[in-house]
């Protein structure tokens, strides 16, 4: 793997540590013993783990769930700092690229759209968040309902956020409402 993808996660940017793992050619169990022993050190010194390192899960191809963490930037700067010889600069070159792509593309103003008349964005709102709790009701899976959000975007001319279709299975936050909130 030459390329690291950084992805929002409750406005977070991340990477996943299954590729950094990958990325720098180590056992991703033992990426997380490790991670787990930065994650006690870090909790002892009082400094917030959320900054370096986000607890998370995946479901395995066999439907098993197994732990996994989310890695900031600053979770890549101390694994990089423990890592050495060619796979250290390597992942470095690579999560910095990551970061920097991601910065670019936060901070670059958005393209002014115009909605086609009578549409206005809550209404455009309200027909995703309705038409996913029946989809979600039907049976549909989340990739499923991102489809469906793509297609609403497009029709409605609006561009689709460039990190959407790379979400992390499951921890799709877009679609995620408080008990009790309302469409």
């Amino acid at each position: 793997m030459n390329e690291l993808r950084v992805q929002d996660f409750h406005g977070n940017q991340v990477i996943d540590s299954r590729d950094v793992a990958e990325m720098v050619e180590r056992d991703h169990r033992e990426l997380l013993k490790s991670i787990r022993t930065y994650a006690k050190y870090l909790t002892e010194g009082e400094i917030p783990l959320s900054e370096f390192f986000i607890e998370s899960e995946y479901k395995d191809k066999t439907g098993r769930i197994l732990p996994c963490y989310l890695i900031t930037k600053k979770g890549c700067d101390m694994i990089a700092n423990k890592t050495t010889g060619k796979k250290g600069v390597l992942f470095t070159a690579a999560y910095v690229s990551a970061f920097e792509e991601m910065r670019q593309a936060l901070t670059t103003a958005p393209a002014r759209v115009s909605l086609p008349e009578g549409v206005s964005l809550s209404g455009l709102a309200k027909l995703i968040s309705i038409t996913r709790r029946v989809m979600l009701d039907a049976g549909s899976t989340p990739q499923d309902v991102c489809g469906m959000v793509r297609e609403t975007f497009g029709a409605a001319g609006l561009p689709v956020p460039s990190t959407f279709p790379k979400q992390i299975p499951g921890q799709m936050s877009l679609f995620e409402h408080g008990e009790g909130a309302s469409a």
